[in-house]
């Protein structure tokens, strides 16, 4: 004798493994590896964030005309990705708090002049792009940055790269094109980072 399937029993473990599926990005409190950032919701602004603050693990505030960090970004306790590229920005607020799950922290084409400090306390942090700034040194508490897995200076004004760069052991890619260096200056870098991928642009000739 045949059973039948039962349709109600059917749908019922549908509905439990789309539950599975979605709540990655909706009901938990935890860090996300990449992959699963890829199929949540991006926000693209403050006040649709807010109507749903827990939900917020990918927020892009690009092209904005910022010139400083809404200091709600603390209100996004599972805040993954934050975009703030091409905006305005030329400092960050020491007193800015980063959720703690941030990943990555997009800052290209603003006007930075140094890496900020409240970036620096963002400890779980494993992708910073600041790249096309003015960024002048790499500064003595990068070491803080355990957790940074890729840094893309690119296209900034650089003239001091700190020894203390040597304590990211975590690195893999570092960006560094459209920076002049001296071929000694690369061998220095190359010897504090030996694991670490490095992008330069040719020599030039000047001395360091």
């Amino acid at each position: 004798m045949t059973t039948k399937k039962n349709p109600s029993r059917f749908y019922l473990s549908l509905i439990s493994f789309l539950f599975l599926c979605f709540s990655y990005c909706s009901f938990f409190s935890q860090q996300l590896p990449f992959d699963h950032l890829d199929t949540c919701k991006k926000y693209k602004s403050i006040e649709q964030a807010l109507k749903n603050p827990d939900l917020v693990y990918v927020l892009d505030l690009s092209k904005k005309k910022l010139t400083k960090i809404p200091k709600e970004i603390s209100f996004f306790k599972n805040l993954h990705i934050l975009k703030l590229s091409k905006n305005k920005l030329s400092t960050i607020d020491s007193s800015i708090v980063f959720p703690k799950h941030i990943l990555e922290i997009n800052l290209s084409k603003n006007q930075l002049e140094e890496i900020p400090e409240a970036i620096l306390a963002a400890k779980n942090l494993k992708r910073l792009i600041i790249n096309q700034n003015s960024i002048k040194s790499i500064p003595e508490n990068i070491s803080k940055l355990k957790s940074l897995a890729y840094l893309d200076l690119w296209s900034n004004d650089l003239s001091e790269v700190s020894e203390n760069i040597k304590f990211l052991t975590s690195l893999k890619e570092l960006d560094l094109r459209v920076i002049l260096f001296s071929n000694s200056e690369k061998d220095r870098i190359k010897s504090l980072l030996p694991n670490t991928t490095i992008y330069f642009s040719n020599s030039c000739n000047c001395g360091y």
